[in-house]
């Protein structure tokens, strides 16, 4: 019998919480079937059979915290496989899926007894409603279900609600989080007015303890270090798009052709790593002793995604070297990515700016929190129609935008942030602007 050893699955990860075992005790499994699906602070992964043979012993339970370099499963091995231990460094590599994405793929498309494909906070809000996630169709990637299917099934039940009208399905919104269209509408606020009957017959009940667990609870550990090590300050100030809006217009046929989604985001992106050619301080780091500026050679532009799992925010690494094209094509890949708990580990580290799209949900200002260690990060408002003045006077409707800056007030002042965003919203104002800088 060969225990399997669950090995460092991440930079720093010492345990994770198991979400679900995809075989049981005495099954016969094959070699590299998907046998567990862990959570860690960073992502979802499932660990595979390193040989073919038959389950002997499953040590935690679902919901438990496995520990690294404890025993996760036992396998007694077919007789043609080797029966010497396996070293340390083969269980490493044949247990993180992070590092392999084709495995991953692969061992996703054939799950053994029926898996159902689905989150961490899916399979929570089927569990508080009373739903087997074993009989919801999905319509994810894969089949994998989201919350909108749990919705659907809701509905379908008929009157779920008034049996428990102690429990209620959140809201969905279905906003990929780069849109930032002029004609924005809030899902939030159509389910409101659509069901206001469901919302009133809400009662009170008994508290709820849920853990604090994997990437939320990373994202809290995060924050608490980030407003505790960095002494924020704040800019905010609007900028007038009706010039980019029209060279989204005109582009976005050309990037249809490639099935990508031209939104603004990427615009704003590229903007954002041109302005920081001129104020590097921006996209810098203080060291932990506090003795040393780190100016950072890549400019990895993360952007915020609203995901099941959470908040995440992945990043384009080496945004310089890259076209407006590429941006987009990146921006479309790892919002996919975050929606369906798919993103590695890379990219959601090494990031030196960050963006938080805000006017997507329907938000107009914020005071973002710093995404420690880095020094800035920006949110960028909903777009509205406003009377604005003209140098002649003349009032004209403008096409207009918030952005609310938070920056590290240990190395950068108030004057260079409002330098810096002058010169980015100089080139989301004029975009011809940037063709002059680009390289």
């Amino acid at each position: 019998m060969q225990e399997f050893i669950l090995p460092d699955i991440g930079e720093g990860i010492v345990e994770c919480e198991l979400l679900e075992w995809l075989v049981s005790e005495g099954q016969v499994i094959q070699e590299d079937d998907p046998v567990a699906e862990v959570m860690t602070d960073k992502a979802t992964v499932q660990i595979p059979a390193m040989h073919s043979g038959t389950v002997a012993k499953l040590y935690y339970q679902v919901g438990d915290i496995a520990k690294v370099h404890a025993p996760l499963f036992a396998l007694i091995p077919d007789e043609h496989c080797e029966s010497e231990p396996l070293h340390k460094s083969d269980l490493v590599n044949k247990s993180v899926p992070v590092n392999k994405p084709d495995r991953v793929t692969n061992l996703g498309s054939q799950p053994p007894q029926s898996k159902v494909l689905a989150s961490p906070a899916v399979r929570r809000i089927a569990k508080e409603q009373g739903i087997n996630i074993q009989t919801v169709q999905g319509s994810g990637k894969k089949g994998r279900v989201l919350k909108e299917d749990l919705l659907e099934q809701n509905t379908t039940l008929g009157n779920t609600t008034e049996r428990n009208p102690s429990v209620h399905l959140p809201n969905v919104n279905n906003s990929n989080y780069d849109d930032t269209n002029d004609n924005h509408t809030n899902d939030d606020t159509q389910q409101f007015e659509a069901q206001p009957a469901a919302l009133t017959v809400q009662t009170v009940t008994a508290d709820r303890v849920v853990p604090l667990r994997g990437m939320q609870a990373a994202m809290a550990r995060h924050m608490i270090n980030s407003v505790q090590t960095i002494p924020h300050f704040s800019v905010t100030d609007e900028c007038a798009i009706q010039n980019l809006l029209n060279m989204q217009t005109a582009l976005q046929p050309e990037f249809a052709l490639h099935d990508i989604k031209l939104t603004l985001l990427p615009f704003m992106i590229k903007a954002l790593s041109l302005a920081l050619h001129k104020y590097p301080i921006i996209n810098s780091q203080v060291s932990a002793d506090m003795q040393e500026i780190i100016y950072k050679g890549q400019h990895n532009i993360g952007f915020a995604v609203d995901s099941p799992q959470g908040l995440l925010v992945p990043n384009i690494k080496d945004v310089a070297q890259k076209s407006l094209f590429e941006i987009a094509q990146q921006v479309q890949v790892l919002i996919k990515k975050a929606k369906a708990g798919e993103l590695k580990a890379s990219e959601l580290q090494g990031g030196t700016i960050t963006i938080s799209n805000i006017g997507s949900i329907g938000g107009l200002v914020a005071t973002p929190v710093i995404n420690h260690p880095e020094v800035a990060i920006v949110a960028v408002g909903k777009i509205q129609r406003l009377p604005r003045f003209d140098e002649a006077g003349n009032i004209h409707s403008q096409a207009i935008m918030n952005v609310s800056w938070s920056g590290d007030h240990r190395i950068i002042d108030g004057a260079t942030m409002v330098k810096f965003n002058n010169l980015w919203l100089k080139f989301l104002q004029h975009p011809t602007k940037m063709l002059a800088h680009l390289r």
